[in-house]
């Protein structure tokens, strides 16, 4: 029964709202957006399997498309497809959804990040791209020193861009909460290939749902966020128990400062073991020119023990409406149980373009 919640508010909505006049209307207006984050990378790092270059170059590029229309009942109708668009790694749609939205809130529908990760408070950060909640850029070659890290940021992320339903409340005194459900965590749509199988161990994890809530308001001259999400899926492959996850963050600013701090804690499934996260950063804006600093730390539990720490310093400078210059430094350690220890440092420099 659980599954039907989130079509119950869906169908909800829609009989709340009086019968649609889309004659009188609009035409659906479609929008192009995206970005490209192109960077110079210097890294100097330990490399005992393969050697590795010292200069590279490094981006991540997105496109998508927006269609929406707003009906005279007032209800806006959508849908957004967005794409990687990397030169030599082809084109391919990471999302794909529909949204409904009104003074009642927002439905998405389709392929798209689970609400843990839609409102998880981030700390400030040196460089977004580099260092944030999630990473578009990362220098460093684990795989040259014989290690597998993971992944070095911290969104909360576990269903994936799977398809999946989600509803997020209207912004009221400043809170918001959501809940996502997805069958599957596969990553993959099904258009004529029809239901998935129960139990398939081909999939990490099905029935996944997410619960989030965020607080974001002013308390005299000082900006308060914060925010917690939760996280629980049913583990198919193997004996393992279900996989939970949760996160806590909160950022205090003040006079163009900015500190703060997100953990957040994933058992893999695993009861013995788990991994956490913690990043903490502080910022500081002067006209067009952001200062930052940050700490990360991952300490992974599951199978071979790693725990990883960096910390990055760096410079953003706003050229104009949507157009960045990025430079920081980062130095980043590994230690790994029983294997190869890591450490490197890289220098970044380079440009953010989002239309």
């Amino acid at each position: 029964m659980k599954q039907l919640l989130l079509c119950g508010v869906a169908l909800c909505a829609f009989v709340a709202t009086p019968a649609m006049a889309a004659d009188s209307a609009e035409g659906v207006k479609l929008k192009l957006g995206g970005y490209f984050k192109g960077y110079v990378s210097y890294v100097s790092q330990d490399d005992s399997t393969t050697s590795v270059r010292s200069v590279d170059i490094l981006r991540a590029t997105e496109v998508y498309f927006d269609g929406s229309t707003k009906l005279d009942n007032g209800l806006t109708v959508g849908a957004h497809i967005e794409a990687n668009a990397d030169v030599g790694d082809g084109f391919s749609v990471d999302e794909s959804y529909a949204f409904f939205s009104g003074d009642w809130g927002r439905i998405n529908f389709g392929g798209k990040d689970g609400v843990a990760y839609m409102i998880q408070v981030a700390a400030p950060s040196a460089d977004k791209d580099v260092d944030g909640v999630s990473q578009k850029i990362q220098p460093f070659n684990f795989a040259a020193d014989g290690i597998t890290v993971g992944e070095t940021d911290y969104e909360q992320n576990i269903s994936l861009k799977a398809d999946k339903v989600t509803y997020l409340t209207p912004v009221m005194s400043g809170f918001q909460g959501g809940v996502s459900y997805t069958p599957e965590a596969d990553d993959n749509s099904r258009g004529t290939a029809g239901n998935d199988n129960d139990d398939n161990d081909a999939d990490p994890s099905s029935d996944v749902w997410d619960l989030a809530v965020r607080y974001q308001g002013d308390v005299g001259e000082t900006k308060l966020t914060l925010g917690a999400g939760y996280t629980v899926a049913q583990v198919e492959t193997g004996t393992a128990e279900d996989r939970q996850a949760w996160n806590l963050g909160a950022v205090v600013g003040f006079k163009g400062f900015n500190i703060g701090a997100s953990y957040q804690n994933d058992d893999e499934g695993d009861d013995n073991d788990d991994v956490d996260y913690v990043a903490v950063g502080v910022d500081y804006t002067m006209g067009d020119y952001v200062l930052g600093a940050s700490y990360y730390n991952k300490n992974d539990d599951v199978g071979t023990e790693i725990d990883t720490d960096r910390y990055t310093v760096g410079v953003n400078y706003k050229a104009g409406p949507g157009i960045s210059f990025r430079g920081s430094v980062e130095y980043l350690e590994a230690d790994v149980t029983g294997g190869n220890d890591f450490d490197g440092t890289a220098v970044l420099v380079g440009t953010s373009i989002d239309f």
